[in-house]
């Protein structure tokens, strides 16, 4: 997807080794407004490094030539619930908020796939999509995988 056209709708999809979707200024104003209220330990995550990971990086390494041709369908909007919650594991602690419309997102994961050529549409049935908004740190590479 060409950038200009990221700023005809509320998010965008790129690919950086990783499929991600940016969310737009809409929801941009509605996170930071959540990042208020992170605890004092909570760092926000910049603007800029705020993402939902549509398709992780393991998954789409043997498709990285076909990534460089497809042209990406148009994503579905974010739509995400009014609070954050916590996630925790050894040494690591961040605070996310969750996307509403799981199944637009799932299915926009199988369209990907299926463009790709891809048998296995739904390469990661575990994933919850999320937004993470703070960790420790502040910084994305040190949230709760």
């Amino acid at each position: 997807m060409t950038e200009w056209r990221s700023f005809l709708r509320e998010g965008y999809t790129r690919y950086s080794g990783i499929l991600m979707m940016k969310p737009g200024p809409v929801i941009i104003t509605q996170i930071q407004e959540m990042q208020e209220t992170l605890p004092a330990n909570g760092k926000r995550i910049k603007e800029e490094d705020l993402h939902i990971t549509l398709i992780h990086q393991n998954i789409l390494n043997v498709f990285k030539e076909e990534m460089k041709d497809i042209e990406l369908p148009d994503p579905p909007p974010i739509k995400i619930e009014p609070r954050i919650f916590q996630r925790k594991s050894p040494g690591k602690e961040s605070w996310a908020v969750r996307i509403i419309n799981q199944g637009e997102l799932k299915d926009y994961v199988r369209r990907v796939m299926e463009l790709l050529g891809s048998q296995n549409t739904n390469p990661e049935p575990e994933r919850v999509f999320h937004i993470t908004v703070g960790n420790l740190t502040g910084n994305p590479y040190d949230s709760v995988q």
